[in-house]
């Protein structure tokens, strides 16, 4: 199935808000995480991208992809420095799937998409972390928050998180529970419409 994200309505996985202590560990904190990761996203772009748009953030302390016309940019902060801005040339498609990954490997970040490395690049420190931590999809803030919002239309088939070798969410937005998509982990890694 999935999950068609409309221009100005984002969701957004932060199920410790939702619910707090049900999990050992909330994904919404997986960018947060010392250890290994896997980030696995599948979309697809409906219109061609024109300007800069956001496929996810996590906030408050940023970490995200934004895709651009020819383009996409990974935002990332390490501990004791200052936000940091990757980009690279990508030639983006409508009416076409892409799987986009990002993983973790002790201080080596990569991202791939459709198994074609884009970035590998060495963190010096750890990435921030924040007590609070959520992943906004379909753009770069809050609404309420009113700039960075980088909206777009976007439809999503399936997002999958790994720590340390273990799957702790997977979203393929086959179900929903009022309205929230449901993790099929079991884990209550819920993603909903931001309200």
């Amino acid at each position: 199935m999935k999950l068609e994200i409309k221009k100005g309505e984002p969701w957004v996985m932060w199920p410790d808000l939702l619910v707090g202590n049900f999990n050992d560990y909330p994904a919404n904190k997986i960018f947060d995480h010392k250890g290994d990761y896997v980030f696995t996203i599948e979309f697809e772009l409906v219109e061609q991208i024109t300007d800069k748009v956001c496929l996810f953030s996590k906030l408050p302390s940023y970490f995200g992809v934004d895709l651009r016309n020819g383009g996409i940019t990974l935002t990332y902060s390490e501990k004791d420095k200052e936000t940091d801005y990757i980009d690279a040339n990508y030639n983006w498609l409508i009416d076409r799937k892409y799987e986009l990954k990002i993983e973790k490997k002790e201080k080596n970040v990569i991202l791939t998409i459709d198994k074609f490395q884009i970035f590998n690049f060495k963190i010096e420190n750890d990435l921030k972390e924040d007590s609070d931590s959520h992943i906004i999809f379909g753009a770069g803030n809050f609404p309420k928050n009113g700039f960075n919002l980088n909206y777009f239309n976007v439809i999503l088939y399936s997002i999958k998180i790994v720590k340390d070798g273990e799957v702790i969410s997977h979203n393929d937005f086959e179900k929903f529970i009022h309205g929230k998509s449901y993790d099929i982990t079991g884990n209550c890694n819920f993603i909903h419409k931001i309200i």
